[in-house]
């Protein structure tokens, strides 16, 4: 049996490499664009993402799904009628979107807060049908458990863009080209990603075939779940619109609330999204790990992943709330020469945690074909954060959003738990206790990597104080969970061990 680690551990290698060059593009993103380039394209890009959920969500989930369905029961050709006519769907989707944006073009100029951002809308619309081909061909690669090539392909796109990016953007000061062009790199990067995963998968001497009755039956089983996610995905392109309009009305001026949100979406947020990192790679390998254990019953085993996967996403990514809380003010000047989003980093520390637990049991109940309970907990949570925006907002201005964030991750966490608890009811984690009991050793390790940068920063440079600063913050996190029991590295060790040896 193949260890579900070993899996996690060669999708990790990749996301690592992969995250990092996304971490340095978006630094060199925010500092080429500025807040109100960011603000511009992040405006484009949360609408763009709904129409990217209905081609890319549902039918590469329905078809990575079905892939190992067929493969583990030697029917290949019927695993390529379900892989072409995926690609079919997708391709008509892709298509009806594109009609769509330009059908909406005068509605999206009325509903956004900059007229600009629509023309990049506009431009992005190419990156619909790539994505569409990109997602269809991986989740195949994903079905037949080639993690190494789906690894691959990601790490390429991301090396592409990032060239294409910096050639694009070579010498340009007006912020609205330098908008655009990102935009154009964008859909370049998505077609040399489509082609390279097409030239994978037909390399490995697969192929397709067409088979009408195939394309009811996979848009049947992908409506579900695209509709959720279109439904979630709606949350970002209404926090794109209520977070400005509400900055204007206390008092922000139109250009200053862009280039807040600006701020906090595309440079302080992805950072607290950098335990994602492995906590993605355990997601992608445990849907169709549960799934097969499902089918034979194997509730034991589904618990042991579960239990495990959770504690040790919980652990990974508790060790960057303290480092945020002492240096978050120090990276964001570092990282982004930004004093605001240093110091709303230090408030969305919080949001590490949320984050994570939330992403990993949405992929757990998705797993357990439990999406629709997953959806309605979304729902709520999104609920509460749109609320806190509202009232929040007028008050303590953009603070406001990782606060509200915080509280609709942390409610929807919740819910996912227990949702996921009545199913495994053998099920050994707490969450309630583990998040006590981490919060209350990490404020003294926020206060300790606070303390020695201080101190650094009177002699050193910002960069030496928030490495020196954030590395006792983060051993001493670690020293804390092993003297408490909570976690320990050793722990880690142990379990790839075990699994090596399956």
């Amino acid at each position: 049996m193949k260890s579900i680690f070993k899996a996690v551990a060669t999708v990790t290698i990749f996301s690592v490499i992969t995250r990092t060059l996304g971490f340095f593009f978006r630094i060199f993103m925010s500092r080429k664009l500025g807040a109100e380039g960011i603000g511009i394209f992040q405006m484009a890009s949360s609408v763009l993402g709904i129409f990217l959920t209905l081609v890319s969500s549902g039918l590469p989930l329905i078809t990575a799904k079905s892939v190992s369905k067929y493969e583990s029961m030697n029917r290949l050709i019927q695993r390529n009628k379900v892989v072409g006519s995926a690609l079919v769907v997708g391709i008509v989707c892709s298509v009806f979107c594109a009609v769509l944006i330009i059908m909406l073009k005068n509605f999206f100029n009325n509903i956004l807060t900059d007229s600009r951002a629509v023309e990049i809308l506009i431009v992005l619309i190419p990156s619909i049908l790539f994505s569409a081909i990109y997602s269809v061909f991986r989740g195949a690669l994903w079905g037949k458990n080639d993690f190494f090539n789906c690894g691959l392909t990601e790490l390429i796109e991301q090396i592409v863009r990032f060239i294409l990016t910096i050639v694009l953007l070579f010498g340009i000061k007006d912020v609205f080209v330098l908008t655009k062009n990102a935009a154009i790199a964008f859909n370049i990067t998505c077609f040399i990603s489509a082609l390279f995963v097409v030239v994978i998968y037909f390399k490995k001497h697969n192929r397709l075939s067409f088979k009408k009755g195939e394309y009811l039956g996979l848009i049947k089983n992908s409506a579900p779940i695209t509709f959720i996610r279109i439904s979630s995905s709606f949350v970002q392109p209404l926090t794109a619109l209520v977070v400005p309009a509400m900055l204007v009305v206390s008092g922000f001026t139109k250009a200053e609330a862009v280039a807040s949100f600006g701020v906090v979406m595309g440079m302080t947020f992805p950072l607290l999204f950098v335990p994602m990192a492995v906590i993605g790679s355990i997601s992608m390998v445990l849907i169709p790990a549960i799934t097969s254990l499902l089918v034979k019953r194997d509730f034991r085993s589904i618990e042991e992943n579960v239990s495990q996967s959770l504690k040790v996403s919980f652990f990974i990514s508790m060790m960057f709330v303290p480092l945020y809380l002492s240096v978050g003010d120090i990276i964001g000047i570092v990282l982004f020469d930004n004093a605001l989003s240093g110091l709303l980093l230090q408030v969305s520390a919080i949001c590490v945690v949320p984050i994570t637990i939330c992403n990993l049991s949405g992929s757990i109940l998705n797993a357990l074909d439990l999406e629709i309970k997953s959806f309605i907990n979304y729902c709520i949570g999104s609920a509460l954060m749109f609320v806190s925006l509202f009232m929040l907002t007028p008050t303590i201005q953009i603070n406001a959003v990782p606060i509200s964030f915080f509280l609709s991750m942390s409610l929807t966490s919740a819910l996912n738990m227990k949702t996921i608890k009545k199913k495994l009811p053998s099920l050994k984690f707490n969450l309630l206790k583990t998040s006590a009991l981490y919060s209350a050793i990490a404020i003294p390790s926020s206060l300790l990597g606070n303390f020695i940068s201080g101190i650094c920063q009177h002699f050193f440079t910002h960069f030496f104080s928030a490495v020196v600063g954030g590395s006792f913050s983060i051993v001493s996190i670690i020293i804390l969970c092993n003297i408490c029991k909570l976690y320990s590295l050793e722990n880690l060790k142990n379990i790839l061990k075990k699994k090596k040896k399956i």
